[in-house]
């Protein structure tokens, strides 16, 4: 939530369809980069704050949007809005309204589905890529959720979506929002082992809730920041409602006419890209998402780091530091 998350640096912009989006946006130091950070689910801008005080500090601009459904940002009912290609074409008027004609893009989960899909339709505006966690996702010409966790199950001995039908249901968000001690334990976990019970496998999240199951969270997650993380999901912000309405704008195959339509050129790049892997997500399983990177980067650089999904709140110093690394190697030095 940029009000949160950079106070002094929050702006609130109204597109020419009516839509208004939060963000953090700080100007670059003489003539450098921005770098464009893309959130996941359930989260917000406030998921950049390691990464919005490091490289801002260090001279680059910094644009973090709080994506459609989170935070500042609206947060529409119906299901249109939040299809993939909308949403890109949101992030490039944001982009023409505050003059940034292009930035490094920097996605983690969701974000990583929406950095792919701003390859596909405005390549252009995109200077390099950096994956967190998830890598990147090919267009679907059909997505079946049920297809991905028989053939997960078959290749890895588990399946990875299992979760995403307890997120399609109606009753998902209110659930999330009323015990919200559940949703935190689940989503930020001491030890990721307990997404192979509850979390992978269909029915597993619906058991974690019907249990009312919590439990303490990790170092790297203090309680004063997981306090302001309630404060941005809670009710009164609008909840969980947005956010799952990209999972269930995915499973309703809302995205498919558009992706079937991606030409081939626009499915690779010559631009640099780096995946950053991480070990203990048994969702974004690290061979899966090089592989799905690969189809779609001609000059590839993958970090494996031994971590679990919220990577840049895990390990943001080591993060920072490749994200910088990368940069410096094909760009410029800030």
């Amino acid at each position: 939530m940029a009000s949160l998350a950079s106070p002094s640096n929050s702006r609130l912009t109204c597109l020419a369809n009516g839509t208004t989006y939060g963000s953090v946006l700080i100007k670059p130091k003489q003539n450098n980069p921005y770098i464009l950070f893309l959130h996941g689910f359930p989260a917000s801008s406030y998921e950049w704050r390691h990464q919005i005080s490091f490289f801002s500090g260090l001279g680059y601009g910094v644009f973090a949007p709080d994506l459609l459904g989170y935070g500042d940002t609206d947060k529409p009912t119906q299901l249109e809005p939040y299809k993939l290609k909308q949403m890109s074409e949101d992030i490039v008027s944001l982009l023409d309204h505050h003059g940034i004609e292009e930035a490094i893009g920097v996605g983690h989960d969701w974000g990583s589905f929406l950095l792919s899909r701003l390859a596909n339709y405005h390549p252009e505006r995109i200077l390099a890529y950096v994956f967190l966690d998830v890598g990147y996702m090919p267009p679907f010409d059909h997505f079946d959720v049920d297809l991905i966790n028989e053939k997960t199950q078959g290749h890895f001995g588990h399946p990875i979506f299992g979760y995403w039908h307890f997120l399609n249901s109606p009753e998902a968000a209110d659930i999330m929002t009323k015990q919200i001690d559940s949703t935190t334990a689940i989503m930020f976990p001491v030890s990721t082992d307990i997404w192979l019970e509850y979390f992978c496998p269909p029915g597993g999240i619906g058991k974690f809730y019907e249990k009312e199951m919590t439990g303490a969270l990790p170092d790297w997650m203090p309680e004063s920041e997981i306090a302001v993380y309630k404060q941005i999901m809670s009710a009164d912000n609008g909840g969980f409602r947005g956010g799952l309405n990209w999972y269930k704008s995915q499973m309703a195959n809302n995205n498919t006419a558009d992706e079937k339509a991606v030409p081939s050129d626009r499915r690779r790049t010559d631009k640099s890209v780096l995946l950053v892997t991480c070990a203990k997500d048994y969702v974004g399983i690290p061979a899966m998402m090089e592989e799905s990177t690969k189809m779609f980067a001609n000059d590839l650089e993958v970090e494996h780091l031994d971590c679990g999904h919220w990577v840049q709140l895990e390990l943001p110093n080591k993060v920072n530091e490749v994200v910088k690394s990368f940069v410096e190697k094909h760009l410029f030095k800030a």
